[in-house]
């Protein structure tokens, strides 16, 4: 019995501790309005098809750098690891934006979610070039929400 403790602690420990994010369908059934909305209207939604795109004509370490802004909490605790290991964080979801969504899930209280933003929350992506040419409110009160 001990040994078979030791084994599921091994294996399971990294989700189990952190286990941090919970991926954008997890949302769906609390917020189901934002989330057709953004599935419909967000590019973010569909940011890994670029990765896909991209991958056979860049180096594997460079793939590594496109995890950053198009997947959903790479590098990061309980993040996006691999396509085979998190698909359900492959895309750049609610949690880049509203924060890991555990905590706010299981105690559905809003203090644990990122409620109201500014551009930082953007800018570790959309670098000054991009910010200029990136329209933060339409998207923000037109689309995503």
């Amino acid at each position: 019995m001990k040994s078979f403790f030791i084994i599921f602690l091994i294996l399971f420990y990294p989700f189990v501790v952190f286990s941090e994010y919970v991926g954008t369908e997890t949302c769906k059934k609390c917020h189901p309005k934002q989330y057709e909305n953004f599935i419909k209207y967000s590019r973010m939604s569909r940011s890994f098809e670029a990765v896909e795109k991209m991958k056979n004509k860049i180096t594997p370490e460079e793939l590594k750098s496109c995890y950053q802004c198009h997947t959903t909490g790479y590098g990061k605790a309980g993040g996006f690891v691999s396509i085979e290991k998190t698909p359900y964080l492959k895309n750049t979801g609610c949690e880049v934006c509203h924060g890991p969504g555990k905590k706010h899930v299981e105690t559905i209280d809003k203090k644990y979610i990122k409620r109201k933003f500014t551009l930082q929350v953007c800018e570790p992506c959309h670098t000054e070039e991009r910010i200029k040419a990136f329209r933060f409110k339409p998207l923000l009160y037109g689309g995503a929400h």
